[in-house]
């Protein structure tokens, strides 16, 4: 078995950690058993035995992985001598173990796992890593993400009542001495309308994609009022999306989830 955390935290491979006996004497008081080809472990009723079967690979749910590291990561923070064992204690260990010390100690899945993998040798499985951070995407040292979008409107006013029939908040605003525009912020993401400059050309091949409810009343709301349908509502194993068109000639994708 590999210590990671002095009498607190090892990684090991199947044959290892059914050797009941090393186990014990190495003090462990509880097993997080991750190999789904193996057979399950029965331990004496004093050990606490976790088993998540997680394949070494793609196809793990997030549901899985989500729990079996915070389970891990509880473990770690109360100091509960822990053994996470995997066929080979090569990758799907060494994973699950960076995973959950990045939780506690508030580190990235990349620094974690590097200082981790200097303990011993390693052959982590690049499509679990890529599920791990999808699962726990704070875990990612990358956390760009958008969170504004400004559109040029020939007639701003029309457009800002086109995007508050989708059910927007658009407030009036102006910044020092900038130009009066409108803006909606939903969940820490903003859109913003302007007006367009006299000789400025509006990108109409821009999509905007929009979440909403009751899609079928609301596409039916939009025809009435003369909006465009491009597409009716259609179901697809995600939800229902329709696509409408706003008044400066933008796709604006509506997705009923």
């Amino acid at each position: 078995m590999r210590e990671i955390t002095p009498n607190e935290l090892w990684i090991a491979n199947a044959l290892q950690v059914r050797d009941i006996r090393a186990t014990l004497l190495a003090g462990a008081t509880a097993i997080v058993d991750l190999a789904m080809e193996e057979r399950p472990i029965a331990f004496p009723r004093d050990i606490l035995y976790c088993r998540f079967p997680l394949l070494d690979g793609t196809g793990n749910p997030q549901y899985l992985l989500q729990t079996c590291i915070e389970t891990v990561a509880k473990l770690v923070e109360a100091k509960r001598p822990t053994i996470i064992a995997c066929s080979a204690g090569m990758s799907r260990s060494p994973v699950v173990a960076a995973a959950a010390i990045a939780q506690v100690k508030d580190m990235t899945l990349e620094a974690s796992l590097l200082k981790l993998t200097e303990k011993g040798p390693h052959d982590v499985s690049p499509a679990l890593l890529y599920d791990v951070l999808q699962a726990m995407p704070r875990l990612n040292s990358c956390q760009t993400r958008v969170n504004l979008i400004a559109l040029r409107s020939r007639d701003p006013e029309v457009t800002v009542r086109f995007y508050q029939s989708l059910g927007l908040i658009l407030i009036e605003e102006q910044h020092d001495q900038g130009p009066i525009h409108w803006a909606s912020d939903t969940n820490d993401f903003v859109l913003e309308i302007y007006p367009a400059k006299s000789a400025e050309p509006i990108d109409s091949s821009t999509s905007i994609g929009l979440e909403v409810s009751e899609i079928g009343t609301l596409v039916q709301q939009l025809r009435h009022s003369g909006t465009t349908i491009v597409r009716e509502p259609k179901a697809f194993a995600w939800g229902v999306q329709a696509i409408v068109q706003d008044p400066d000639g933008r796709s604006v994708i509506l997705v009923d989830r």
